[in-house]
């Protein structure tokens, strides 16, 4: 009876950490972290240039040193860049 008991035990807490490697893996396949640092010709930094993931509403706002960092879907291809006045 203790031995049952005990194999019940380890065999739920296997599945358990298989089914949250498996959600774990799942999760990072969908999406991947793209960063970077937008710059004019120049090579002066661009503040507040929009980077936005084409064909979505996925995007963001460079920052004061004109960095950006975005979660993109796995299967994203492009990335427009736009700026007021360029």
């Amino acid at each position: 009876m203790k031995k049952t008991l005990k194999n019940r035990f380890s065999i739920k807490n296997m599945l358990l950490v298989c089914f949250c490697l498996m959600t774990a893996f799942a999760v990072n396949a969908q999406t991947k972290s793209i960063s970077g640092v937008v710059r004019d010709v120049n090579g002066e930094t661009i503040i507040s240039a929009s980077v936005l993931v084409k064909g979505t509403t996925i995007g963001t706002v460079t920052d004061f040193d004109g960095a950006y960092k975005l979660e993109v879907p796995a299967d994203a291809k492009t990335l427009v860049f736009s700026y007021i006045g360029m």
